[in-house]
């Protein structure tokens, strides 16, 4: 059975719930969200793990009790007594686009390297068979941990273990363009599967175009690029072979929130069933498609079944 693990944070999410200014409170994180679609698409057919860290709190415990409803192994979500969670407020305006607001700066999950070398079972993570992080999993990481971390993730492709990686470039997160650029680049180095979006690209690299970012990804011989360009079409470049798909735009947005993170939940969970890449995006579109026209960046189990189709 695929044993996937999502390395990264999630926080305490606080979205506008009505025009009296009212929150309602949940819980979201890039690579987290990834996990939760990836779990709902493929259901027993495989193991959805989550490496991060949490605090000790009634806010973190709640956090497990949500893993275990998203049947989400909580097995490398480690404890921390001194911090918690970070939080995070979604302000979305009449067009359904979305800015965030947020309290991260002493998150539990930025001290993720030092659990990781304390876990004294050697054996820990021989079942994973696939690693999914991004940039925000880098950024929140110190210069001496990511060192770390590095050493982490090229022991685990040295065993065999596939890694994917999404840039999900945010300026804020980091000390300068150049410190993202050289984390970015060693992911890229060590990854067989990447799921860019062009603004990532723009911002940082100054690319100018999804074939532009494809020739600078084929450069590293990496084998499976995704090229998202939003609600337009998806370039996709397998061992250096283009091929670009047109994606039917949804009608009805609600919240952008997490559609990149359904996307990649999406694709993977359809990778993981044999489907082929450019099947496999089709799929992610349209369960990014769904999630877009709710609130929120992890909608509710009943709207998700309704619309998607599981793979398993």
């Amino acid at each position: 059975m695929p044993h996937l693990l999502m390395i990264g944070e999630c926080m305490i999410e606080l979205s506008q719930s009505n025009e009296l200014g009212e929150y309602k409170q949940s819980f979201a994180g890039d690579v987290f969200n990834t996990g939760v679609y990836i779990k709902r698409c493929l259901k027993e057919s495989a193991q959805v793990s989550f490496l991060s860290v949490i605090g000790e709190d009634k806010m973190s415990s709640q956090l497990l009790s949500l893993m275990a409803s998203e049947e989400i192994n909580s097995r490398y979500l480690y404890r921390c007594k001194s911090n918690k969670m970070g939080l995070y407020i979604i302000n979305i305006d009449q067009y359904g686009e979305r800015t965030f607001d947020y309290w991260r700066e002493n998150s539990a999950a930025r001290h993720l390297v030092k659990f990781i070398k304390k876990d004294t079972d050697k054996t820990a993570f021989r079942s994973v068979t696939t690693i999914f992080f991004s940039g925000i999993s880098l950024a929140i990481l110190s210069p001496d941990d990511l060192v770390n971390f590095w050493e982490f993730i090229e022991c685990r492709r040295s065993n065999g273990c596939q890694i994917v990686f999404d840039p999900n470039y945010r300026p804020a997160l980091w000390s300068s363009p150049n410190k993202a650029k050289d984390a970015f680049e060693m992911a890229y180095s060590l990854s067989d599967v990447v799921l860019p979006g062009v603004d990532d690209h723009k911002n940082l690299y100054n690319h100018k175009s999804a074939a532009e970012i494809a020739s600078h990804l084929e450069a590293k011989g990496i084998g499976e690029i995704i090229i998202k360009n939003g609600d337009l079409e998806v370039l996709i470049s397998v061992e250096g072979r283009r091929t670009q798909i047109d994606i039917i735009p949804v009608t009805e947005v609600v919240d952008t929130t997490s559609a990149g993170d359904a996307f990649n939940g999406g694709y993977l969970s359809a990778r993981q069933s044999g489907k082929s890449v450019k099947s496999s995006v089709i799929y992610a579109a349209n369960v990014a498609g769904c999630v877009i026209q709710h609130k929120g960046a992890i909608v509710p189990k009943a709207c998700f079944s309704k619309a998607i189709i599981p793979l398993a």
